[in-house]
C-alpha cells in the first residue's frame, strides 16, 4: 500500500462527513478550516485559580541558565482514572497523586543526588502502567519501572549525556515497541548557540549537543548512530514524534533555538530523510506543539518564539536601548514571534501564523491546542517569560498567551481578564484534572510556584478517549476522527511532549451542544472501525474490540 493510499479511506470519510454535517451544524471555513460556536452559545474561556484550594505545592528556584528546568508532566501512573502530576524544577522532582481532584505529595518517591533537568512518561515495557524517563545534566538517563502504581529504578544503561532538555516517544522502526528520542541543548553557563549572532543563515556546524535516538530491544535501549536523526550539535529545545505525510510511519519534528527547525521523515527502513524548513521558520524555536490546526487531516506544528511589541510603545531612550539589545543580539527580527506551520500533507510545512493571527505572543514558551471552550476548535494557549515589560501600563504579552479560535483564525483574548496571572512561564499542560469535561491549565515558572487553574467557562459537552491495546497501553499513531460541531477533527495520538512539558494521552474535543457523536479509528496496521452514536459528556477506553466507559461526566 502506498504513503496516499494509507490514508486515503480516512480523507475520502473525513470529506463526506464534512458534508452531511453542513446541512446541521454550519459551513466549513476556507481552505476547510473549520467554524465553532460563539460566546453567545452559553460556552466561553475563562479560570479560576485552584492552586491553594486543590493542593499542588511546589516551588521552582530557577535553575537551569538560560531556558531553565521548570516542567510539569501528566500521567494516570497508578490507573485510578484520576491524573497525576510530575513537578520539576524546585530542590527535587516531587509526584502529585491526584486523589479525586485533589493532589497529595507522594512520600518516597525517588531521589536523587543530580538535579533532574526534564522528564517523559513512557511504557516502555507495555504492561499498560506509564513507566518514568528522567533526564540530568551530565549524567545518565535514570529509567523508574511502574510496578502496579510504584516506581522502582531498573537497570536500564543509556550512557551519559550532556544537556538534554527532553525526550519523545513512538515504535519509530515498527516492531512493536516504544522507541526514545532524546534531544539537547547547550549549557548557557558555558557559552552561546553559533547562531547567536548569525540573523538570516541556517548553521550547519553548531556548538550544542546531539539529539540520541534509543531503540527499544526488549531488554533495554540501544543507541542507534545511523538513523539520520542525531543531526549537527544543535540547541534543540523541543521535537515531536508524529506522522506528518500519512505513511503511518512516526516522523519527526524538532525545534531549534537560533537556527532552524527540521523535520526528519521516516523512511521505513529505519532511517529518516533530514528536511530543514525554509522560509520563515522559528528564530527561537521553544515548542513543538502538533494538532490538525486547519481541519485538512494533516498534522500541523506550533512553535513559540520570541515577539515583543517594541514597534507599539512610545520613542524613548529605554526603549531605544531595548530595541538594540533585541533586535542586534537576540535577533528575533527573523520571524517576528511564533509560528504555525500549516502540513501539504506530504510532510512540508509552510508558515501561516500571520493568517492565522497567532505570530504575536511575546516570549513564548511551552504550548498547548487545546479545545479550551468546548466549542469543537482547538484554541491555543502558551506560557510566555515576564522578566521584560516592554509597555509598563499594558503587561499583555507577560501574561500567558490566549488564543481563541474564531472561524477562520484566532482572537487573541485578555489573559488577564480570563483570570490568568503574570508568569515568568516554562512548562505549560492543560488537562482534566477534576474530571468535569474541559480542560484546564497548569503552568511551571522559571521561579516561583507551579500554579493550577480550573476551567470555569466551558459549559458545552465534550467527549475524551484514549485507543489502548489489549495491555491497556496507548497505541500511539492511532488516528481517531470526531464528527464535532463545525465539521470533522483528526486526532492522532503522540506521547504528547512539549517543552519542559507532558500533555495527558486521554484526548479530548469539545461538542458544542452536539449530545451525540461518530468515532472513527484507524489503528497504525491500517485496522480502521467506526463508533456510531456515542453518547457526549464521557471518557472513552477504545480497544478494537469495542469502547468502554471510564468517566460519565453527568452532562
Amino acid at each position: 500500500m502506498s504513503r496516499r493510499d494509507g490514508r486515503f479511506p480516512v480523507r475520502v470519510r473525513a470529506v463526506v462527513l464534512a458534508f452531511l454535517l453542513v446541512a446541521s451544524a454550519g459551513c466549513l471555513g476556507v481552505g476547510g478550516d473549520l467554524g465553532g460556536l460563539s460566546a453567545d452559545d452559553g460556552t466561553d474561556i475563562d479560570f479560576r485559580d485552584r492552586t491553594d484550594a486543590v493542593g499542588l505545592d511546589y516551588r521552582t528556584d530557577g535553575g537551569g541558565a538560560g531556558n531553565g528546568d521548570d516542567g510539569v508532566y501528566v500521567a494516570d501512573y497508578d490507573r485510578d482514572g484520576w491524573r497525576d502530576v510530575l513537578a520539576v524544577g524546585g530542590d527535587r522532582p516531587a509526584l502529585f497523586r491526584n486523589a479525586g481532584g485533589e493532589f497529595e505529595r507522594v512520600d518516597g518517591f525517588p531521589e536523587f543526588g543530580e538535579a533532574v533537568k526534564s522528564a517523559l512518561f513512557v511504557d516502555y515495557d507495555g504492561d499498560g502502567w506509564d513507566d518514568l524517563l528522567l533526564l540530568r545534566s551530565g549524567a545518565e538517563p535514570v529509567l523508574l519501572d511502574n510496578e502496579a502504581g510504584t516506581f522502582e529504578r531498573s537497570d536500564a544503561s543509556f550512557g551519559n549525556l550532556t544537556y538534554p532538555l527532553g525526550a519523545t516517544a513512538a515504535d519509530y522502526d515498527r516492531d512493536g515497541d516504544l522507541d526514545l528520542l532524546i534531544y539537547q541543548s547547550g549549557d548557557w553557563k558555558t557559552g552561546k548557540p553559533e547562531g547567536y549572532f548569525g540573523l538570516t543563515h541556517f548553521v550547519a556546524e553548531d556548538n550544542g549537543n546531539p539529539n540520541v535516538l534509543y531503540e527499544n530491544t526488549d531488554d533495554g535501549f540501544e543507541r542507534v548512530t545511523d538513523a539520520g536523526v542525531s543531526g549537527a550539535d544543535r540547541w534543540s529545545l523541543a521535537a515531536s514524534f508524529v506522522d506528518l505525510n500519512g505513511d503511518r510511519l512516526p516522523d519527526v519534528h524538532v525545534a531549534n533555538d537560533y537556527n532552524t527547525d527540521v523535520v526528519y521523515i521516516n523512511e521505513g527502513n529505519g532511517s529518516f530523510e533530514e528536511r530543514l524548513i525554509r522560509g520563515n521558520t522559528s528564530r527561537n524555536g521553544m515548542s513543538s506543539e502538533v494538532a490538525d490546526v486547519n481541519g485538512d487531516g494533516a498534522q500541523d506544528v506550533f512553535t513559540t518564539n520570541i515577539y515583543l511589541p517594541l514597534d507599539e510603545v512610545e520613542d524613548d531612550e529605554r526603549h531605544e536601548r531595548l530595541r538594540l539589545l533585541f533586535g542586534y543580539v537576540l535577533k528575533s527580527g527573523r520571524t517576528k514571534g511564533n509560528t504555525l506551520m500549516l502540513n501539504d500533507g506530504e510532510g512540508t510545512l509552510t508558515d501561516r501564523a500571520v493568517t492565522y493571527r497567532v505570530r504575536q505572543g511575546g516570549w513564548g514558551w511551552a504550548a498547548s491546542l487545546a479545545d479550551l471552550d468546548n466549542d469543537g476548535d482547538r484554541d491555543l494557549i502558551h506560557a510566555t517569560q515576564n522578566v521584560v515589560r516592554i509597555d509598563q501600563d499594558d503587561p499583555h504579552y507577560t501574561h500567558p498567551m490566549l488564543f481563541e479560535r474564531d472561524g477562520e483564525t484566532f482572537e487573541n483574548l485578555d489573559a488577564s481578564a480570563r483570570n490568568l496571572s503574570e508568569h515568568d512561564g516554562r512548562g505549560l499542560v492543560t488537562f482534566d484534572y477534576d474530571r468535569d469535561g474541559d480542560r484546564d491549565v497548569v503552568i511551571a515558572p522559571y521561579d516561583g510556584n507551579v500554579t493550577v487553574y480550573e476551567n470555569v467557562g466551558a459549559t458545552a459537552n465534550s467527549v475524551a478517549f484514549r485507543v489502548v491495546d489489549a495491555n491497556g497501553s496507548t497505541v500511539y499513531g492511532a488516528e481517531v476522527t470526531v464528527a464535532g460541531p463545525g465539521g470533522p477533527t483528526e486526532i492522532q495520538q503522540t506521547v504528547e511532549s512539549d517543552f519542559l512539558s507532558q500533555e495527558s494521552r486521554v484526548f479530548h474535543l469539545g461538542l458544542g451542544d452536539r449530545e451525540r457523536t461518530d468515532l472513527t479509528v484507524v489503528w497504525p496496521d491500517g485496522t480502521e472501525r467506526t463508533f456510531e452514536d456515542v453518547a457526549a459528556n464521557q471518557q472513552l477506553r477504545i480497544t478494537e474490540n469495542g469502547t468502554e466507559t471510564v468517566v460519565d461526566y453527568g452532562g
